[in-house]
């Protein structure tokens, strides 16, 4: 299954990890250095398809989208609770990149073969907060949260969260990718995603200082939180949109 979530899941250069070094990382960004269009999609399959469905991808849209300059991560994971959930942060440079996409005749193709395997499918718009990754490399190891923020805390929860997503991506060499993004509709409903190189990266961060104070901070400031961890995969950073900023 790691394989074929690799194959249409995740844009990346290439399935064997690469070094990286800790200056190599940067924020995704359109050219004009501005946050661009982001959304999650939420897959079901029935009952133990989601690796049929993830082969019909790999099939149809998959090739099509590596070629896609504006369409710059497709990056998810699978419910480590429920292996036929699917959760996908995508990132395009902006509405006429997803549209591209979208109406693909590959695109179309995949999602007439997946009709009769697909459950439900949710889109959920959002905004970006933070998102951060290194340049290159592969994260085997996805967790993804929803926070809901107390509102009154929001603008401080966003600084405080944006900041450890830099310096952790930027400082800690398992530290992959940190994605924050809010909800179109609901802003101080958050929702994150943590690339980490290995499990062992992702126990060093966890037990971090860095990581242990932005939950004591933080901790106050929430409503609600719940945590998904997924299967194990291999997931090739993409490298469009990187921008280094000045």
């Amino acid at each position: 299954m790691a394989n074929l979530l690799k194959k249409i899941m995740l844009l990346g250069m290439g399935g064997v990890f690469v070094a990286t070094s800790l200056a190599n990382a940067h924020p995704i960004r359109t050219p004009e250095g501005n946050m661009p269009m982001v959304h999650w999609a939420v897959l079901e399959s029935t009952p133990g398809n989601m690796q049929k469905m993830g082969a019909i991808g790999a099939k149809t849209v998959g090739p099509q989208t590596a070629k896609e300059m504006g369409t710059y991560v497709l990056y998810g994971g699978i419910d480590a609770t429920n292996h036929d959930l699917m959760r996908l942060l995508e990132i395009y440079e902006g509405y006429e990149a997803y549209r591209i996409h979208s109406t693909s005749e590959a695109f179309q193709e995949y999602r007439a073969a997946r009709f009769p395997i697909l459950k439900s499918l949710k889109i959920l718009e959002a905004n970006g907060i933070a998102l951060e990754q290194k340049e290159s490399g592969t994260a085997t190891v996805v967790f993804m949260h929803r926070y809901e923020v107390v509102p009154e805390k929001l603008l401080e929860y966003q600084h405080l969260a944006t900041a450890e997503a830099v310096r952790s991506v930027r400082e800690e060499d398992g530290v992959m990718g940190m994605f924050v993004t809010a909800e179109h509709d609901n802003p101080n409903i958050i929702h994150t995603m943590e690339l980490y190189r290995d499990r062992v990266a992702y126990e060093a961060y966890s037990a971090s200082k860095a990581c242990q104070d932005l939950q004591k901070k933080t901790a106050p400031m929430l409503i609600s939180s719940h945590t998904v961890e997924n299967l194990a995969t291999n997931i090739p950073l993409s490298s469009k949109g990187l921008h280094v900023e000045r």
